[in-house]
């Protein structure tokens, strides 16, 4: 492996690294303002006159919707990252370069398919998510 091989190789790693931890920050950002905007139409609701509940209940389950299909379009982002990174880790493992002696090394998840990589997570936003609809539809049954 040559120089300009080896740098490549890094700043291709580095910059999928960098992709991870960007999707990271999305999917909790999306996980914020689902949340925000359903207790805003939930606090709206309660202003509004009577029978509008409904219709409230209704725009916090597609905004649920839509930030559900937000966390899986970064999710899946991120699992096309870890793949090229598993690529650049293989190159320089190819190259005789041990990793594990300069970073930790994560044992795989083998129980898990590449797109479940962080499902502990997964599973949290989804609860908040499908939580965040419960305020509105207190406020139209109640």
């Amino acid at each position: 492996m040559t120089d300009k091989e080896f740098a490549v190789a890094c700043l291709l790693l580095q910059d999928q690294q960098r992709l991870i931890a960007a999707g990271k920050v999305q999917r909790w950002d999306v996980v914020k303002w689902t949340v925000t905007v359903n207790l805003a139409l939930a606090a709206a609701s309660l202003g509004i006159a009577e029978g509008a509940g409904g219709l409230f209940f209704l725009f916090t389950i597609l905004v649920a919707a839509a930030g559900g299909g937000l966390v899986y379009h970064y999710n899946k982002r991120m699992t096309g990252a870890r793949a090229d990174s598993d690529r650049a880790t293989a190159y320089f493992r190819e190259s005789e370069i041990d990793l594990s002696k300069i970073i930790p090394v994560v044992p795989t998840r083998g129980d898990r398919t590449p797109a479940m990589y962080d499902s502990e997570e997964l599973y949290i936003f989804g609860y908040i998510i499908v939580g965040s609809i419960l305020p509105a539809f207190l406020a139209w049954v109640i």
